[in-house]
């Protein structure tokens, strides 16, 4: 019909039509541009990016925001910053900040609102405050299933929320690198059992190969899971009486996505309920929707530097060599990209756009230490793919440069859709 017309115009003139919401900004608040923000994948993120803050100014043109002022201790800024600002209704979380240290009066107010956003984030992140957890690769965080034992923690989760909303409003950079299915809750996306590979990879590898294999008289598994919570072992029915319903070939299906949503969603689903809430106080779901989970990520934490010689120099290859002509052809492409998909490679490949603070010698994966590693396969029709919890990406023995940056660029922009099996 008409849609997909429409979007199909749209897919083939993309840079053409980027280009002109470049030059105007405005063009896409007018009538013939404005069907374009019901494609978000087919804008590029700084046109997004654009128009996200602008049709925030927009709708709240017409209230008058005062200030807000925050005194914290320094060594204390994650309880201070919290007891000052939880109970805040919306309209006074969008005021104007204004944060003094204790004892440091007089100095610089916009460093100071700067070094407040990064020091809380860091703060919020901190294993003691039992509210977030590490992923495998240790540089990405989600909800913490015991953070019960924090007892205010679902006030302290919507405060989280409230931090993350009001500095993406006050186009302020966090310190903070969430996991995949963590973005996506954000953006009210669908989490698929793919996403479970973040958290726990070996876990991945068992539900892939149930998927991959006939489990016929191999697996004797039932719809539930056993859990560890402070030293008591706990059967978790993944649906009623699950513990009693075998799974079989027929329905293994079903108990993948299940799992998956026990782990990501239902496990922590108070969590991230008062995240939202108080992330959503300041972002409406509609218009931060536009973006997607990697977008989300530089949004939040900025473009981080990426050095490539650093990142070449710590690169290992199996079946290609630092001579191989792909591999000459892979880093003439990255060297020539933008800081941009430098960002979105190694979100393909790392899960996170965060680079180690001593360089990518010091990268991790799931079982220790794990240098960016590119292995050859697959053939020259598909799409590279990654295997983030290895660092992995599987780069097709590509005829042409051409072919092989066309493909690369589709990949990384498309934005972890190539998770494979590891």
């Amino acid at each position: 019909g008409k849609g997909a017309s429409f979007t199909a115009f749209v897919e083939e003139h993309r840079s053409t039509l980027n280009m002109y919401i470049r030059q105007d900004k405005a063009l896409l608040h007018s009538m013939a541009f404005s069907p374009l923000v019901a494609l978000p994948k087919l804008l590029d993120f700084d046109n997004k990016k654009h128009y996200f803050r602008s049709e925030l100014k927009r709708r709240n043109a017409h209230e008058r925001h005062g200030s807000m002022r925050v005194n914290v201790r320094r060594e204390f800024v994650f309880e201070d910053s919290f007891h000052q600002i939880v109970l805040r209704k919306p309209e006074e979380l969008k005021g104007r900040l204004t944060v003094v240290f204790n004892g440091e009066e007089g100095v610089d107010a916009g460093g100071l609102t700067r070094e407040w956003y990064l020091t809380l984030s860091k703060q919020m992140l901190n294993p003691d405050k039992a509210l977030f957890i590490h992923s495998a690769n240790g540089l990405t965080y989600q909800p913490n299933p015991a953070s019960t034992i924090q007892p205010d923690h679902l006030k302290y989760f919507k405060f989280a929320g409230q931090v993350v909303g009001k500095a993406l409003w006050d186009e302020q950079l966090l310190d903070a690198h969430f996991t995949l299915s963590m973005y996506k809750h954000m953006l009210n996306q669908a989490i698929e059992y793919k996403d479970v590979e973040a958290i726990d990879p070996e876990y991945f590898r068992n539900l892939g190969w149930m998927l991959e294999n006939d489990i016929t008289g191999i697996l004797e598994e039932t719809f539930s899971i056993v859990r560890e919570q402070f030293g008591v072992m706990l059967t978790i029915d993944l649906k009623p009486n699950g513990r009693n319903l075998p799974v079989t070939e027929a329905n293994k299906h079903e108990y993948v996505q299940l799992v998956a949503e026990q782990q990501l969603t239902k496990g922590i689903k108070e969590q991230i309920e008062a995240f939202k809430e108080g992330f959503h106080q300041l972002m409406p779901p509609d218009l931060i929707c536009i973006f997607t989970c990697s977008e989300l990520e530089l949004l939040m934490c900025g473009l981080p530097s990426i050095d490539v010689e650093d990142l070449r120099a710590n690169t290992e290859y199996t079946g290609y060599s630092r001579e191989s002509v792909q591999i000459q052809w892979y880093w003439q492409v990255v060297e020539s990209l933008g800081q941009e998909d430098l960002a979105r490679l190694l979100q393909f490949v790392t899960g996170t756009s965060q680079v180690p603070m001593d360089g990518f010698k010091v990268l991790r994966g799931m079982n220790g230490p794990q240098k960016f590693n590119i292995h050859r396969c697959g053939d020259a029709s598909r799409l590279p793919c990654s295997h983030t919890c290895f660092n992995q990406l599987d780069l097709p023995e590509y005829p042409t440069q051409e072919l092989l940056r066309t493909r690369l660029i589709s990949a990384i922009r498309e934005g972890f859709q190539g998770f494979g099996f590891s």
